[in-house]
């Protein structure tokens, strides 16, 4: 009988902003937040520019990884962008940048997708518009500001909201989930590349107010206790950072990550896999059906087990472990809910099961 994969499990802060765009934090002070919050990796995505790559420079701190990518950002269709070297111009065609991207050896994940805006927060909508092209990596499924500000209809709303960072964040919007899952499901019958799922924090620390009277929105280290993107390497990390970065974008591209609520649940030891009596695959691969193939998954904790085929439920379960056979090819994922209310907590990678 197959055994749980080995895999080396770390925590991501992806979508984060400092002083060198709409941020408010130095790259210093946010590492050192990273650091106290045990961020294992700290994806810096500014808008547009890499000039954290200079200062301080990608590398060790301490505890945490700091890597630097960008978000690209024309007036709406933002992407964020990881392991490029250069950055495309955000008022070229959309369709151009994301080509541009692929082509220096990047990854790109369209950022907030279904982003509404706020007129009480006076934030226009900056939702993901160019539906009909393809090309990027994935999607953000889950991003903390933009699912937050939802919530906030006024001055009562707004102020139970900035009292609790994670109001309404109970679940992914399902909308996102929709829009996941057929992404994925087009990248099943194509055979390539481009619904790999993140979460992001989308952490600004915004100041709000008039000097004394002032307050930020959310410190960085309430964004980093929200959403993060868990990766499961291959290899543990060994502080050789181009090993490293090379390892983990090895997880990312190949959707060997999950999506983690980690205010409801920060523990490691999550598993998702596909075997057969003779092999098996990890989250994020391509698997040929046969009646053999199963799916088989285990949690650090007990959770509420919800097992999708193409988006639609196909079966539920419940404690640490997760053993179901798979009657058809198409696309499998896995959903787990903690606690008597069943918030949502880990939304891995699929399982693309191909046709015979």
């Amino acid at each position: 009988m197959n055994k749980s994969p080995v895999w080396f499990e770390y925590s991501m802060a992806v979508h984060v902003h400092s002083r060198y765009s709409d941020g408010s934090g130095t790259v210093s002070a946010i590492l050192r937040d990273a650091q106290a919050n045990h961020v294992d990796i700290l994806m810096l995505t500014d808008h547009d520019t890499r000039q954290g790559a200079q200062d301080p420079g990608e590398g060790y701190f301490g505890r945490t990884l700091l890597l630097v990518g960008a978000e690209i950002t024309p007036p709406q269709n933002h992407l964020l962008v990881m392991f490029a070297d250069k950055l495309a111009n955000p008022e070229e065609r959309w369709a151009e940048i994301v080509s541009q991207v692929s082509s220096l050896g990047g990854l790109s994940f369209v950022a907030h997708p279904n982003d509404r805006g706020n007129p009480t927060l006076r934030l226009p909508s900056y939702r993901w518009s160019e539906r009909e092209t393809r090309g990027f990596t994935g999607v953000e499924i889950w991003n903390h500001f933009s699912h937050w500000s939802d919530g906030v209809k006024g001055i009562a709303s707004g102020l139970r909201s900035l009292w609790n960072p994670v109001r309404g964040l109970d679940h992914p919007r399902p909308e996102d989930l929709q829009l996941w899952d057929q992404l994925a499901q087009e990248s099943l019958a194509i055979g390539k590349p481009g619904a790999i799922g993140i979460g992001g924090v989308d952490a600004h620390a915004a100041p709000v107010g008039w000097r004394q009277l002032s307050f930020k929105v959310f410190p960085y280290r309430v964004s980093f206790r929200t959403i993060r993107t868990q990766v499961y390497l291959t290899e543990p990390l060994t502080r050789d950072l181009d090993r490293d970065r090379e390892l983990i974008k090895d997880a990312l591209g190949s959707g060997r990550c999950a999506v983690m609520a980690y205010h409801v649940g920060s523990e490691k030891g999550f598993r998702l896999w596909a075997e057969t009596p003779e092999k098996s695959w990890a989250m994020g691969a391509r698997v040929t059906w046969t009646e053999r193939l199963r799916l088989k998954a285990t949690s650090p904790v007990p959770t509420t087990w919800r097992l999708l085929r193409n988006g639609n439920l196909v079966a539920t379960a419940s404690g640490h472990l997760l053993d179901q056979a798979l009657g058809a090819p198409g696309v499998y994922r896995v959903e787990l809910l903690r606690g008597p209310r069943k918030l949502g907590w880990l939304y891995p990678n699929p399982i693309y099961v191909v046709g015979i």
